[in-house]
């Protein structure tokens, strides 16, 4: 806090100190500069409003006494933590309110000025003070109360006033997405209705009275997990429009939390790859061109749109199809979001579904596209194999993992081994077919820094017939748990492998080269210290 003591022969303010202005500042810099001061002056008017007449929407002169002092705060980025800016203002109080308003005016430019987008701030004057942070430094029982909310039902579309800035994104009411139209669509949220359910809630089916089919996200009211995906959907969708992902029309909050979705006819890709009968619809063009919408909506995700995003629980349940067997991505309850240059994060908790988490993810909690790029390999190569990775692969001989089947069957060229038999039967492109196995296996590489980005997927898929020299080889993958031979005369009852391709645990007593224990279910390495 700072005080002023001052004094003089006379009670009128000197042409010197309406002038004087102080400023400090916060050496932390916003990611998007332009946000953050568009967010700045928008509050810092509305704080100077309320300073010399409390609402706004009365001339200071005809206010026989102004307030002298105001709070607020209005969010910037949504996607951060801080990403909200504190104002604070305040005049002398001897100064009348049109004394009071030119002060606060002349002050609020000169953060801009002096520091445009630093994170914090200070305009000290003899009449006025003004203050700006990311962090609340104040009771926040001194702001105001909120504006009257409005209806809990809303879609989400057109802004009001078809403003650009991003602080206006908003949201308006239509009567056909309220809790009773949504309860009536779904049959009162029916089990005959029922899609699927996962750790947040259930998704149904509903029809509206024009007969429009969409799907209802119904979060579990005990789930404070449910919450915050719902917070991380409403600020992406916002922000977010692409043909490979899902789109979010709307959202509920009277009584029940619900997130209203485009409906998606064929429901999702596990679907077919865990129903015999449904797989036998993908025929080979139907798999590359949801292996295609993929990629380009991840291309989207991580290089096109306005912020930078990460999925980060990316499997074949969180692609949609629509009627003509298009791909959408959906679920971004978890999905991280960055600005500028920023593409990698860690956290401390890592989210996601096993078998599809790339390794420093899981074990380091590290962040970044390629985390994606992991999934997506996944993905692939089950698309060709038309199996599951996270499940048995051969349960009559051991559990190998498509990514270690595929592995054992590529080193010796034998990658048409690992086709999906149902692809055989009807016939395939072989060097498509091959050429994204090579995607897949490049994808899914233990170290991130080898994995393709997706711009470069992209090139690859779209050149089915180029199997280029230039291309790197792809290198072990990771959690490869396998045989290691490629004969069963030859294949012990299980092995796994090390990074450079030695097998390290297996039944045919041959020697190793790595500390293995006995018991043939954990590997230990040694380390120095």
């Amino acid at each position: 806090m700072f005080y002023f003591v001052s004094f003089a022969d006379t009670n009128t303010s000197t042409p010197y100190e309406q002038k004087y202005r102080n400023e400090m500042y916060n050496t932390g810099e916003a990611r998007d500069k332009g946000a953050f001061e568009n967010t700045y002056y928008t509050l810092m008017t509305r704080l100077a409003a309320r300073v010399v007449n409390g609402s706004g929407d009365t001339a200071p002169s005809s206010l026989p006494e102004a307030p002298m002092f105001a709070t607020g705060e209005a969010v910037y980025d949504p996607s951060v933590p801080n990403g909200t800016i504190y104002g604070l203002m305040q005049c002398m109080r001897d100064l009348t309110a049109a004394e009071c308003e030119k002060c606060l005016q002349d002050s609020v430019p000169r953060l801009p000025s002096c520091c445009y987008g630093n994170l914090g701030g200070v305009v000290l004057g003899y009449n006025c003070y003004l203050r700006m942070e990311i962090y609340t430094y104040y009771d926040l029982k001194l702001d105001p109360p909120p504006p009257p909310a409005p209806a809990p039902s809303n879609f989400i579309g057109q802004r009001a006033d078809n403003s650009s800035k991003e602080e206006d994104i908003g949201y308006v009411e239509p009567e056909q997405l309220n809790l009773a139209v949504l309860r009536d669509a779904t049959d009162n949220f029916s089990e005959e209705n029922k899609l699927g359910e996962g750790g947040f809630g259930e998704v149904f089916k509903g029809t509206l009275q024009d007969g429009e089919e969409i799907a209802v996200k119904r979060l579990s009211q005990n789930s404070s997990q449910g919450f915050q995906e719902l917070k991380n959907e409403l600020v992406l969708a916002a922000k977010l429009e692409h043909r490979n992902l899902v789109r979010l029309l709307g959202v509920s909050l009277q009584k029940e939390k619900l997130l209203v979705y485009e409906y998606m006819p064929n429901r999702s890709l596990d679907t077919f790859l865990l129903d015999p009968v449904r797989r036998h619809q993908l025929d080979w063009s139907k798999r590359f061109t949801i292996i295609c919408g993929i990629a380009r909506g991840l291309l989207y995700l991580h290089e096109e749109s306005r912020l930078k995003v990460i999925h980060r629980d990316l499997k074949p349940s969180n692609v949609l199809l629509d009627a003509d067997m298009n791909p959408k991505i959906s679920d971004f309850g978890i999905a991280r979001a960055f600005g500028g240059d920023q593409s990698r994060d860690i956290t401390r908790r890592p989210v996601g579904t096993l078998g599809y988490m790339s390794p420093e993810y899981a074990y380091w909690g590290h962040v970044s596209t390629k985390s994606d790029m992991f999934s997506f390999g996944v993905i692939v190569l089950e698309m060709v194999t038309g199996r599951r990775n996270n499940s048995a692969y051969d349960s009559a001989v051991d559990s190998v993992s498509v990514l270690s089947h595929v592995w054992d069957k590529w080193r010796p060229g034998l990658m048409t081994d690992v086709v999906d038999p149902l692809l055989t039967e009807w016939g395939y492109p072989e060097s498509e077919v091959l050429n994204c196995i090579e995607i897949g296996l490049l994808c899914v590489q233990e170290n991130p820094v080898d994995r393709p980005d997706a711009s470069a997927v992209v090139l690859m898929l779209s050149s089915p017939t180029s199997m280029s020299d230039d291309r790197p080889a792809p290198s072990r993958p990771a959690f490869v748990f396998s045989y290691g031979f490629t004969t069963e005369s030859d294949r012990p009852r299980s092995g796994a492998w090390s990074s450079d391709g030695v097998l390290l645990i297996g039944n045919n007593k041959q020697p190793s080269t790595a500390t293995v224990s006995e018991n043939e279910v954990s590997i230990s390495e040694l380390q120095p210290r």
